[in-house]
């Protein structure tokens, strides 16, 4: 829980009581109010969400109802129930909207208003029909012209994404999101420097656009400028998908500039999990000048850093804020210590995998006389990074008839895959009954070496000194850095890039070349 969650609780248990009363009495608009009411409080609650979600979807509000459960899905990633009310909220509204235009063929906002159903239901051809339609009938439709871009940019169309932008801003000179959504464009055809301008003049317009600020950070790091990137990224805390929650602590942020010898300091995780593991090398470095460090991690992180920290104190996100002087979050740090890409702390292994579970892998493992090679082909089950990040298992095909044991890493299998891994006797599955973290660790530490995409193994790997290959797409993460094949933060790490999108193959065949090598010396 959030600092803010805490401070609230009490009034948010107290207005959902209220609110399954007035819902009771059929009183359901001020039953909406008292769960409104609940999520203003705390914006990160999320069964008060869901609660609400559920509420308008039964009033046939289902347009309503399916934001409700994306912003649920922000907080509880791949959970199938939530999952299956969205998408039937946004089915039931699509069908309202297909039976209004039966008799109502004219309607541009209609079409408008259906195209986005379509295109969050991931029907991206079909949105793209239905705002063409709406164009046809309004031709300077800007909002038309920005979804249909967005859903453009989603079929990796960029450079027709580009000129539904253009379009825009030819009827409006001044549109942020215009200029804002043309650097997205323009980043996912490799145009960095016109994207970087472009997000400067979304700035530029619209100061309060927290957004801007933080895609120009994206930029900078990507490009391995860091003393412009850190600043801005700061950014990130006023973002819509963050500004949720804030205040982190009631204690004063630290950014470096005070000294820390009296004084307590809270460090806190932020975003996933593979985030948390990249930045806990910093926090030594805060240990050496603070009177007392605390770190709070989720839970499933614990172990595995009570095992690699000395000298902190570990507490779970669950568990009441402790006094303290300064805060700071993890990803902050860099900043806080003026990092380089020449000066990143990249001393490994700074993670370690307790023995009793390396010993415990070991046994069940048993004597190999192959290459062990653990796998790891798609991170969380997010949609908004799962299309890009993640490849379909049976890409890794060509490496089931090398000459290893390949092992898989996988705690989360997609539900696509679920029918090709039971086609795959020989992919060892061990781990879907493995614990957490430290269990995971654990496993690596027997194995040889990792592949994976950019999810958390990677980092896992990287911070315990494993030799670790990287697979990552055209549009790759900025702690990636831009068409490099090594990494400053884990110098194990090898990088294979998409060449095209979407084109897993390529990577697939380079990576089945570079391990015959490696099996087989020259």
């Amino acid at each position: 829980m959030t600092y803010t969650a805490y401070s609230e609780v009490g009034k948010v248990v107290d207005l959902m009581i209220r609110s399954i009363s007035f819902k009771n009495d059929h009183r359901y608009e001020e039953a909406l109010a008292c769960l409104g009411e609940a999520v203003a409080l705390n914006p990160i609650f999320f069964p008060a969400l869901f609660d609400k979600g559920i509420l308008l979807d039964s009033l046939s509000r289902y347009e309503e109802a399916s934001e409700c459960f994306e912003r649920v899905l922000n907080f509880t990633p791949g959970d199938t129930n939530t999952l299956e009310l969205l998408n039937k909220s946004l089915e039931d509204a699509l069908q309202k909207y297909e039976q209004h235009l039966s008799g109502n063929t004219c309607d541009a906002e209609a079409f408008y208003k259906r195209a986005n159903i379509l295109r969050r239901l991931h029907r991206y051809e079909e949105a793209i029909g239905s705002y063409d339609r709406a164009l046809e009938l309004k031709p300077d439709y800007p909002d038309a012209l920005n979804e249909r871009g967005n859903a453009l940019i989603l079929l990796n169309r960029y450079e027709d994404a580009v000129a539904c932008y253009n379009h825009m801003l030819e009827l409006s000179e001044n549109s942020a999101i215009a200029l804002f959504n043309r650097g997205n464009a323009l980043r996912g055809i490799d145009r960095i420097a016109e994207a970087l301008a472009s997000y400067r003049a979304a700035s530029t317009i619209a100061p309060g656009m927290a957004e801007a600020f933080i895609e120009q950070s994206h930029c900078h790091l990507l490009l391995g400028e860091y003393g412009q990137g850190w600043p801005q990224y700061e950014y990130r805390w006023l973002t819509e998908q963050l500004r949720v929650y804030l205040p982190l602590s009631p204690q004063p942020l630290w950014l470096g500039k005070e000294q820390l010898a009296d004084k307590t300091i809270l460090l806190l995780c932020e975003q996933g999990f593979g985030d948390t593991i990249q930045f806990l090398r910093f926090i030594p470095l805060v240990a050496q000048q603070a009177k007392q460090t605390i770190l709070r991690i989720p839970a499933p992180l614990k172990t595995l850093i009570e095992d690699t920290l000395t000298g902190v104190r570990i507490i779970g996100t669950e568990e009441p804020f402790p006094p303290h002087d300064v805060h700071c979050p993890l990803m902050s740090l860099p900043l806080a210590f003026g990092t380089e890409l020449e000066t990143v702390p990249n001393d490994i292994p700074y993670i370690s995998a307790p023995s009793a579970q390396t010993e415990k892998w070991r046994a069940l493992l048993g004597p190999g006389n192959r290459p062990r090679v653990g796998i790891a082909w798609a991170g969380r089950q997010y949609p908004p990074l799962n299309h890009r990040r993640d490849m379909r298992l049976s890409a890794i095909a060509p490496l089931m008839d090398m000459d290893i044991e390949l092992i898989s890493l996988q705690k989360e299998v997609p539900a696509h895959d679920r029918e090709t891994i039971a086609a795959m006797p020989y992919l060892n599955r061990l781990i879907e009954s493995s614990g957490d973290f430290a269990d995971t660790a654990a496993l690596i530490a027997n194995l040889d070496m990792v592949i994976c995409v950019d999810t958390v193994i990677a980092h896992l790997a990287g911070g315990l000194g494993k030799p670790v290959w990287i697979m990552v797409s055209y549009i790759n993460d900025w702690r990636w850095l831009h068409k490099r094949s090594d990494s400053p933060w884990y110098p194990t790490a090898r990088i294979f890039r998409q060449k095209t999108h979407d084109d897993w193959d390529e990577v697939i065949r380079e990576i089945a070349q570079h391990l015959e090598d490696r099996i087989i010396p020259a």
